[in-house]
């Protein structure tokens, strides 16, 4: 079967512009949700999904981790295709490329993560009450659930490009229904531990979906019947079926649609990849004039930064201006709450650039993949290695993501050993390995 788009442009535009637009609007979404108070000279935070039911359907919105996902699945899928295309540099195998992808992620994280177990720490000896870390250290954690998720779908990577190369549209579709049966199973049985396994089916079947772009096989017709598929099915299981509305977590729902992923977000992620993709080519012909590649180019070289990072200034101007006075803190769901979000959203959208700037200027720091080095190893004991250390390090971002930096007041030991540790072996490589660490 043909695993290459034989009429695709030099660069899909469509899909660089779909996975920055989806970063951005997730990083909205979580800055509209932080909703931090400081009454009585405590810091507390509000959630609007609890206080105003109604802005549950805007969630539908902005979750769009399913769309970077997507294109997260095309991206690895050129990537693996090209990795033998130059005829003057040898071939990298397997275990080179799974390394080289894991390294690029876990580099910025690495040094994101390290920085804030420092801050903590200080904070810690400064004797800053405990209560007001955790919450602090949860706000800066909770969104790196998504790299746990992202880590293991990339290093099982050449795995799916030869199942699609062999199953092609019945991958992403096995997997689906492996969904569905183990959330059939688990609500019925009143056993809701078990749907944890759909962290691996509903975001590998969405990766898979972009593999099969990248194949050929999401045509047009395709994507539009899986759209209208979906489309259909969704309001009928958050209507008549056991899923709530939201598409993220909301305290006291039997069943959350994101942790873990439900029936109903992959059938959200069903109509938007159907709809989008089936516009990338319209949209390539349009992104490529003008400015939109520059513009483009830029704003997937600081996506990733812009995610690692963007819970810092909520913090920051949550410590700075709740305490003086300088932001209002109105009754939620008044038209003064909204203006108030308004003010919120726009100075966070200033701090942010601000850091982003910063980042960008330090990028060999910020943004330096994970350094590799040589080890006297046999190739299989490498990639066993490689692929050790990359469930020791998706189990950690897991674990700050549930519980903070600064549980009960307290690092995160745990985590930090399983990060250090799997880091470590991710980073030793055979030494006959041809790896390099550039981007």
């Amino acid at each position: 079967m043909d695993t290459t788009r034989a009429s695709a442009p030099a660069r899909e535009l469509a899909l660089d512009l779909f996975r920055s637009a989806a970063v951005m609007l997730v990083v909205i979404g979580h800055w509209l949700l932080s909703v931090m108070t400081y009454r009585d000279g405590a810091f507390g935070r509000d959630n609007p999904l609890v206080v105003m039911p109604w802005t549950q359907w805007l969630t539908w919105g902005f979750q769009v981790v399913p769309v970077f996902f997507a294109v997260a699945g095309y991206a690895s899928a050129v990537s693996w295709a090209n990795r033998g295309r130059n005829p003057s540099a040898r071939p990298e195998s397997r275990q080179d490329w799974v390394r080289r992808r894991v390294a690029r992620t876990l580099g910025p994280t690495a040094v994101y993560a390290g920085f804030v177990v420092l801050v903590m720490a200080a904070l810690l000896a400064a004797g800053i009450d405990g209560s007001v870390l955790a919450l602090g250290g949860w706000a800066v954690a909770m969104h790196l659930w998504f790299l746990a998720v992202y880590l293991m779908v990339v290093a099982l990577t050449p795995v799916a490009v030869a199942a699609h190369a062999r199953f092609g549209l019945a991958v992403p579709a096995v997997l689906a229904a492996c969904l569905v049966a183990v959330d059939v199973v688990a609500i019925s049985t009143d056993h809701p531990g078990v749907r944890v396994v759909n962290y691996f089916f509903c975001w590998a079947a969405i990766y898979q979906l972009g593999i099969a772009w990248h194949g050929a096989l999401l045509r047009r017709r395709v994507l539009v019947a899986m759209a209208a598929v979906a489309a259909v099915a969704l309001p009928l299981l958050v209507t008549w079926g056991p899923y709530p509305v939201a598409m993220i977590g909301v305290p006291g729902v039997r069943v959350e649609n994101s942790a873990p992923p439900s029936v109903a977000l992959l059938a959200l992620a069903a109509v938007q990849i159907g709809v989008l993709f089936a516009l990338v080519p319209a949209l390539n012909r349009v992104l490529e004039r003008g400015v939109w590649p520059k513009l483009i180019a830029v704003a997937n070289d600081n996506v990733m930064a812009l995610y690692l990072w963007h819970m810092l200034p909520v913090i920051v101007v949550t410590l700075v201006a709740y305490p003086a006075g300088l932001l209002p803190q109105p009754e939620i769901g008044t038209g003064a709450f909204w203006l108030a979000r308004l003010q919120w959203e726009l100075v966070l959208m200033v701090v942010t650039a601000a850091l982003l700037a910063l980042l960008y200027w330090q990028r060999r720091v910020f943004a330096r993949p994970l350094p590799t080095f040589a080890v006297p190893l046999p190739a299989v004991a490498g990639e066993a290695a490689l692929y050790a250390g990359t469930g020791c390090c998706a189990l950690a971002l897991a674990l700050l993501s549930a519980d903070g930096f600064a549980p009960g007041g307290r690092l995160p030991v745990l985590a930090m050993v399983l990060f250090g540790g799997g880091a470590v072996l991710v980073a030793a490589r055979p030494r006959h390995a041809q790896y390099t660490s550039r981007t």
